[in-house]
C-alpha cells in the first residue's frame, strides 16, 4: 500500500472524530504518509501528525477538480463522508480501492463497503471502514493538537479565572439549539455553585447569547467570548475548563478530544445517532413521538419546536448536584 486518503468534508464535529480513524489507519501503515482531504479548519486540529498531509477543500467546483487530478495514483481512499460528490470524486480519480459505508450516496461506486448502522458510536462506526479491509483497531482515543503556551496564552489574553465552565448555546440548525431561557436558567445554578462562565461560538451565535443573557442574574460572572476566538484559542480554553455545556454540536466533541467532559443537551437529534459525549453526559426529550427527528434537522415537522425546551434545566441540576 503506497498512498492513502481518507476524505472527510463534514462539519467541525465529524472531523474531530475521524482523529480515531486516522490515529488507527497510522498505526497500521505507521512508516505510510496519509492524505486527508478536509475542510481547511483541519490544519488547525492535526498540524502536529508528521504523518499527515491535508489536502484543504472549501467544496468549490474548481478545487473538486483539481483533488480528483490529485489523488489520481492512489492506491486506497477511506471515506467516512456520505455524500455522492464525495463517492463521485474518489471513483473519478481511479483510486484502486475505494471503501465507504453501504448507505452513501452512489455507495456502488465503492470498491469495499462497511455497514453503516445507527445506536452505536461515530467512533466505532468509522472503525469499520478498516475492519472491512482486515485492518486492526489499535486506539479509541481521539486527537486534538495542544501546546502549552496556547494554554498559557489564551488564559491571560481573556482573563479567563478558574474555576470556569464553558458553555456554547449555538449549533449548527436552529433545532439542535436548547432554548436560551434553559441555558441562563441553568448558568445561574452553575454560578451559584462558585463556577465562572465563558460563552463561546461563531458570530451566527451573538443573538443566542444575548438572549441567554437575558435570563443571566449575575452577569459580572459571565465572560462573554462568542465570536471573538479563533478555532485554535477555542480548543485551548475548553482545555481549561472545568467542563463544556453545549447542544448536540462540536464543542462536544472538542472536550471529549482534549479529555475534558462534556454536557450535552439533544433537541431534535438523539444520542441515537452516535455522536454522544463519551467523556460526561447527555441529556434528551422523552416522550415526544416525533423525536428524534433528523442527524441534521432543517425544519419542524409539527410546527411546534417542543424538543427544544423539552429537556428542563432542573434534569441537568440535579445530576450536577450530584456530581460537582
Amino acid at each position: 500500500m503506497e498512498k492513502i486518503v481518507v476524505w472527510q468534508t463534514a462539519f467541525l464535529g465529524d472531523l474531530v472524530l475521524t482523529s480515531n480513524l486516522l490515529l488507527n489507519l497510522h498505526k497500521n501503515f505507521p512508516d505510510k504518509e496519509i492524505f486527508l482531504v478536509a475542510r481547511p479548519f483541519a490544519e488547525d486540529l492535526f498540524f502536529d501528525l508528521p504523518w499527515l498531509r491535508i489536502i484543504p477543500f472549501n467544496k468549490t467546483l474548481k478545487e473538486n477538480r483539481e483533488i480528483i487530478k490529485k489523488l489520481k495514483g492512489f492506491d486506497l481512499a477511506i471515506s467516512p463522508h456520505r455524500s455522492l460528490r464525495t463517492s463521485l470524486s474518489l471513483f473519478l480519480a481511479r483510486i484502486k480501492e475505494r471503501v465507504g459505508f453501504d448507505k452513501a450516496e452512489f455507495s456502488f461506486l465503492y470498491t469495499k463497503r462497511a455497514k453503516h448502522e445507527w445506536d452505536i458510536h461515530e467512533v466505532e462506526r468509522n472503525q469499520r471502514l478498516l475492519r472491512v479491509l482486515g485492518l486492526k483497531i489499535f486506539t479509541q482515543s481521539l486527537h486534538i493538537a495542544l501546546k502549552r503556551e496556547e494554554i498559557e496564552k489564551v488564559q491571560k489574553k481573556f482573563g479567563l479565572e478558574k474555576p470556569f465552565v464553558v458553555v456554547s448555546p449555538g449549533a449548527n440548525f436552529r433545532l439542535k439549539k436548547w432554548i436560551p431561557k434553559n441555558f441562563g436558567l441553568t448558568i445561574n445554578y452553575l454560578i451559584n455553585k462558585g463556577f465562572n462562565i465563558v460563552l463561546t461560538g461563531t458570530t451566527q451565535d451573538l443573538e443566542t447569547a444575548k438572549e441567554v443573557l437575558n435570563f443571566v442574574r449575575k452577569p459580572k460572572y459571565v465572560k462573554n467570548l462568542i465570536g471573538m476566538t479563533s478555532l485554535r484559542e477555542l480548543i485551548h480554553i475548553i482545555k481549561l475548563s472545568e467542563f463544556v455545556l453545549t447542544n448536540d454540536s462540536a464543542p462536544t466533541h472538542i472536550a471529549n478530544a482534549v479529555n475534558v467532559p462534556a454536557f450535552t443537551v439533544y433537541c431534535a437529534t438523539s444520542a441515537y445517532y452516535g455522536f454522544y459525549p463519551r467523556i460526561g453526559f447527555y441529556f434528551e426529550p422523552l416522550g415526544l413521538e416525533c423525536h428524534p427527528c433528523s442527524p441534521n434537522p432543517k425544519k419542524c415537522k409539527n410546527k411546534t419546536e417542543l424538543c427544544r425546551s423539552s429537556v428542563r434545566p432542573i434534569e441537568l441540576i440535579e445530576l450536577f448536584e450530584n456530581l460537582l
